[in-house]
């Protein structure tokens, strides 16, 4: 588990360094003269508590004494499900710019929650519905995120 927990810190140190440095060039709060924050916010955010996370996890790793240190199953049922929700936000993330974020989003959620939540299909499809509605104001509308693009948006 040792050399697990020393890989994904820094590959999620790299990728939150990644995040930060492209929310750097992004436009301010100035920039669009309303006062609301831009759009590097939050993602600024999220991959500073990233970055800090990950070099915890480092700094713990190898702290490890070798008679601590557990193997980690790599195939359970547990993890099959960790995987295939990796590969569906592969796929998401590969089809939003193509499709959207409203149909892309919504698609997502509504598989996600009938997957995890197993609900009834017409519930899960309002649910989904609802949350991206939602999630698509509170970008468009409160925070001045563009999220109008992909395949209807051209």
């Amino acid at each position: 588990m040792k050399k697990g927990n020393i890989i994904t810190s820094v590959l999620v140190m790299a990728l939150s360094v990644y995040v930060i440095v492209t929310c750097a060039g992004y436009p301010t709060a100035e920039a669009y003269g309303t006062g609301v924050p831009g759009p590097g916010l939050w993602p600024m955010a999220v991959a500073v508590c990233m970055l800090l996370a990950a070099i915890s996890l480092l700094i713990k790793a190898l702290r490890t004494k070798k008679e601590d240190d557990t193997p980690i199953e790599m195939w359970t049922e547990g993890t099959k499900r960790v995987y295939i929700t990796m590969a569906i936000l592969v796929v998401y993330v590969a089809v939003l710019g193509i499709i959207g974020f409203l149909i892309s989003t919504a698609v997502m959620l509504f598989i996600f929650i009938q997957w995890f939540g197993k609900k009834k299909p017409w519930i899960t499809l309002l649910i989904s519905v609802i949350c991206t509605a939602v999630i698509y104001g509170v970008f468009k509308f409160l925070l001045n995120v563009p999220v109008d693009f992909g395949l209807f948006y051209i």
